[in-house]
């Protein structure tokens, strides 16, 4: 009975021991998951690329993190950044960017939390108060799964299952 608790240690250490000893982490590796398959590898984050020293950005969401120094690890935000904060960009390394807020205050902002001003906003859609956007929309041509016959009395088709189960009409279940 002793000998299947040290079997299975050997077997977790010899494991743990095969694995490789890299020194450099994911971010080092040039590999930038957002780029699209078949894309060739790079240094620099295309996120990164698009921001020059000069430029000026903004805070793309509301509660825009802010760091006074450099994070390391899970950092807490000294401040947090209200959405179209604008934002001088002086430089810019791995996941964040050095700015200089209008009040003079210079920190670090991750990259994915800001966007150029000059850049086409998203197109959002518009529904007038009380309607609703089905997803997906329904096809405006008249093809595909006709709507389902309602039944005037307010009454669910004979196929449908039904919305409340009556728990008494369950059958017993045994005691174990």
């Amino acid at each position: 009975m002793t000998k299947y608790p040290l079997i299975f240690s050997a077997a977790a250490a010899l494991a743990l021991a095969s694995c490789s000893t890299s020194s450099t982490s994911i971010g080092d590796s040039g590999y930038d998951p957002l780029a699209s398959p078949g894309a060739p590898m790079s240094a620099a984050s295309s996120a990164n690329s698009m921001f020059k020293g000069g430029q000026f950005v903004r805070a793309a969401m509301d509660n825009t993190a802010f760091f006074k120094t450099r994070p390391n690890g899970n950092a807490d935000a000294d401040k947090l950044l209200p959405q179209n904060t604008s934002m001088k960009v002086i430089s810019f390394a791995d996941s964040y960017v050095k700015v200089e807020l209008d009040s003079g205050e210079i920190g670090f902002v991750p990259s994915v939390m800001i966007e150029d001003p000059n850049t086409a906003a998203p197109v959002v859609p518009t529904t007038a108060p009380g309607e609703y956007q089905i997803y997906p929309p329904l096809p405006v041509t008249g093809l595909g799964e006709p709507l389902p016959v309602v039944d005037p009395n307010g009454l669910p088709p004979e196929s449908a299952i039904p919305t409340v189960i009556d728990p008494s009409l369950a059958p017993p279940v045994p005691n174990p």
